[in-house]
């Protein structure tokens, strides 16, 4: 049966933190015992009263049919207010398309750019669900790999530079980064952009996590010092920022004339997002400097929290992040970071996600949500704290 099917899908394994939060599943349902959960990138966080109530009643009053494929209109002058108001920038609502989730939003842009044997460069640690999209569209990968330093992760800026030539059709960006937290800079942004414009290649910048940057308003974007001709699509969500993770809502940035070839895909994936969800990220954007101050509010005392502990640990070598909710480490001694996050499953019954997940360059460290509460980090971190504050 499998030998008539695509085989690029049959030589796809699922990612190694899958592969953990499935072992650590079946270790608690076999032995009872309580596996705690931090391999997921996501809060604990219920989704606000105030988002939802709008969605409820949405429902209540029929708006279940087929909507807009770019999402409905009174959304996407939404979304353009806000991108506005945050960036000080000047979009209209037809620079906006509204997808299912950014995962989505990163398919179909790997749809609309890429062909065969494509060149893309990628910067890494990063989270694998990108490589994979790029990886069925028979894409070819160049990674460069950040570095955890004293003053936390770097580039080779430069390196960068030179890997990005006129045969590179697309360019991967995400900042602020998942695991690591790297967050490029303004004058990196320039620089990049500048040579992207030289070399006619595509900038693909994942900003899901815009908001969730702890010294400052909200982090640098690229739309901030593109024109409106320059070959930029920027990805965003509702799940970081809003607490939004299960609704699968997101939205692109593009150029204008990129919106009808953008919902000729939607139609052909999903047909468009619902609209009574729609409505829910509409009441967030409405309300997001509540919902997101808070956030980050309770992300610096959990981040702080568990930082106060990893710092001293002997085996740990880190930097605190300037932004999104992880703790990316590396752990003296360990070679095989999923082997190892099996192991803790077993011996502390924490799950976290193996470094080995975002790319070669992560083996050797492990990632863990600090997006909990107080008690769940407490709990998680004194479990932890006999295996990686030893010498062995």
């Amino acid at each position: 049966m499998l030998n008539n099917i695509n085989k690029e899908i049959i030589s796809f394994k699922e990612t190694e933190i899958m592969e953990v939060a499935n072992f650590g599943r079946n270790h608690a349902f076999v032995t009872g015992e309580k596996v705690y959960p931090a391999w997921f990138g996501e809060g604990d966080t219920p989704t606000d009263k105030i988002i939802y109530d709008k969605a409820v009643d949405a429902l209540v009053k029929g708006k279940t049919f087929y909507t807009f494929q770019n999402g409905i209109p009174n959304l996407r002058l939404e979304i353009s207010k806000y991108m506005n108001e945050i960036f000080k920038i000047n979009t209209k609502p037809d620079n906006h398309s509204v997808v299912t989730g950014g995962m989505m939003g990163l398919r179909l842009v790997c749809d609309l750019i890429l062909s065969d044997n494509d060149e893309v460069v990628i910067v890494g640690p990063v989270w694998p669900n990108i490589k994979s999209s790029v990886l069925l569209k028979k894409g070819v990968i160049k990674e460069v790999s950040l570095t955890l330093g004293k003053s936390g992760w770097n580039i080779d800026f430069q390196l960068l530079l030179k890997s990005i030539s006129s045969s590179t059709k697309m360019v991967f960006i995400n900042s602020p980064g998942n695991p690591t937290g790297w967050v490029i800079t303004k004058e990196q942004q320039n620089q990049l952009l500048n040579h992207i414009r030289q070399t006619g290649s595509w900038l693909i910048s994942d900003e899901v996590y815009h908001q969730i940057i702890f010294n400052d308003t909200v982090a640098p974007s690229f739309l901030q010092i593109s024109l409106p001709n320059d070959r930029l699509i920027v990805i965003n969500s509702a799940s970081k920022s809003f607490n939004m993770t299960g609704w699968r809502i997101g939205w692109l940035t593009h150029p204008v004339e990129l919106g009808e070839h953008i919902a000729k895909l939607v139609q052909i994936t999903t047909s468009g997002v619902p609209e009574f969800l729609q409505n829910g990220l509409l009441s967030a954007l409405h309300n997001y400097k509540v919902i997101t101050n808070e956030l980050k509010l309770n992300l610096i005392k959990s981040r702080d929290l568990m930082f106060a502990r990893l710092k001293t640990w002997s085996r740990v070598e880190c930097s605190v992040p300037e932004a999104a909710f992880y703790a990316f480490f590396k752990v003296k001694g360990m070679d095989n970071s999923l082997e190892f996050a099996k192991k803790l499953i077993v011996e502390t019954k924490v799950g976290v996600a193996p470094g080995i997940a975002f790319g070669e360059s992560g083996e050797g460290h492990l990632r863990i949500c600090f997006a909990a509460n107080e008690d769940f980090i407490n709990a998680i971190m004194d479990r932890l704290e006999p295996v990686l504050n030893s010498k062995s």
